[in-house]
């Protein structure tokens, strides 16, 4: 997707939205029309330009577009594997579906990618919560939050509106990073979180998290786990990352093929392990047979090239 049709294509959702507005507000459709026109229109606009640029490893404190470096994660089941191109591949099984990937997976890219994707494809308006800010907000509910956090307190004008808009469906929530909410708060977000879903059910739910967070247990949740990088799909990451330099991208692809270790196997299969490989590399692109020799490089090369700040910036963005 381009950056303009991103900009275009928040318009036309939100003009269509505002047609549609008439079939649930009736008696409030004045107010069913600001909110679609201000309050929605502000909100998509400004999330779209939040999450269609990113910052990587390689390329330090300079953001760039999404899909110059978005390479499509697969996820899967016990039986199954689907694509996450679009949305609407998660929820043939249930409204409720969680993403589980280890740390580096690729999970908060792909999510950036989905919220965009609900709006290209007009799949439902998208709704990004990050979990962890509720670890400083112990007498809010999620629904509080969204009306007073996303919304930044606009909607007090009449709770109505938004209420038919959740009891209509019309949304997709991003549940970001259960694995970083603290354990003294845990049980009370769990409730919270089924309460909102079950009053809401017509709506959709992604939620994300780290392995072992026990929330793969949730009832009507159906898990899907991040896959790992195959073979093909490391040279064509790499290929990706490195579009602009189509020569250093054949060596590194060169190297993986050579290079048969078995300790590089697992690295190569995470997208954030790769870039560092792809990263160590450029500095020395030799590959020792000793893994602690391969790690330390991937340290110095990570260090030498970026600062403290670079680093954690640039990992919190994959």
């Amino acid at each position: 997707m381009k950056e303009k049709f991103l900009e275009e294509v928040v318009t036309k959702y939100v003009d269509e939205l505002a047609k549609e507005s008439g079939k649930l507000f009736d008696d409030l459709y004045d107010e069913g029309l600001q909110f679609v026109n201000i309050y929605i229109r502000n909100y998509l606009e400004k999330y779209r330009l939040k999450y269609q640029s990113i910052k990587t490893l390689l390329r330090g404190n300079t953001p760039v577009y999404l899909y110059d470096v978005y390479f499509p994660l697969k996820l899967k089941t016990e039986k199954v594997i689907i694509s996450t191109t679009t949305t609407k591949n998660l929820f043939s099984k249930s409204n409720c579906v969680t993403i589980i990937g280890d740390a580096g997976s690729g999970k908060s890219t792909l999510v950036k990618h989905l919220f965009l994707d609900c709006i290209a494809s007009k799949f439902g308006i998208p709704i990004l919560i990050e979990l962890r800010y509720f670890n400083n907000l112990h007498e809010a509910s999620i629904e509080d939050y969204l009306k007073k956090e996303i919304f930044e307190n606009n909607l007090v004008i009449n709770n109505e509106i938004l209420n038919r808009y959740l009891g209509a469906g019309k949304f997709v929530f991003f549940l970001d990073g259960f694995d970083e909410i603290n354990q003294d708060i845990m049980q009370k977000i769990i409730k919270e979180l089924l309460t909102f879903i079950n009053k809401y059910s017509e709506n959709k739910f992604i939620l994300t998290t780290r392995p072992y967070s026990n929330i793969e247990m949730l009832n009507n949740f159906f898990n899907f786990h991040v896959c790992e990088l195959e073979a093909s799909e490391v040279k064509e990451f790499i290929k990706i990352q490195l579009k602009d330099d189509a020569e250093i991208a054949n060596k590194i692809i060169d190297s993986v093929d050579e290079n048969k270790q078995d300790y590089l196997k697992s690295f190569l299969s995470n997208p954030l392990l790769l870039t560092l490989y792809i990263l160590t590399y450029q500095s020395n692109p030799s590959v020792p047979d000793q893994k602690y020799i391969f790690y330390r490089r991937v340290f110095n090369a990570l260090f030498s090239e970026h600062d403290s700040k670079t680093k954690f910036a640039a990992i919190l963005a994959l």
